[in-house]
């Protein structure tokens, strides 16, 4: 008598052979890169210097780690890194133009 096993059952759907041998297993989600993209869009509200640098770092990370065959979403990495040099580009050339402003 053969018994059903629920967990062989869900792993067997998980895992389907396409025409050339290959698996497809779904993908999942990069979170360093989604949290990149996250943190600079935050950076560009409030507190840009901090979350700009946040997100590079984040995004840096994301980049290295990812993996093609099992995660997705790289692209977010990319436009957190970009985003968040544009927070730390603008909140310092704030920080300049308000002390030169000050000082005439």
């Amino acid at each position: 008598m053969e018994e059903n096993n629920p967990i062989q059952e869900m792993d067997a759907k998980k895992v389907e052979e396409t025409a050339n041998g290959q698996t497809n297993i779904p993908k999942k989600a990069n979170s360093l890169s989604l949290t990149s993209f996250i943190i600079s869009l935050v950076g560009l509200l409030i507190a840009g210097l901090p979350c700009g640098i946040a997100a590079i770092i984040t995004g840096i990370m994301g980049i290295t780690k990812f993996k093609p065959e099992t995660e997705k979403f790289k692209w977010m990495s990319v436009v957190g890194i970009i985003i968040g040099a544009i927070d730390v580009i603008l909140t310092v050339l704030n920080i300049i133009l308000t002390a030169i402003s000050l000082t005439a």
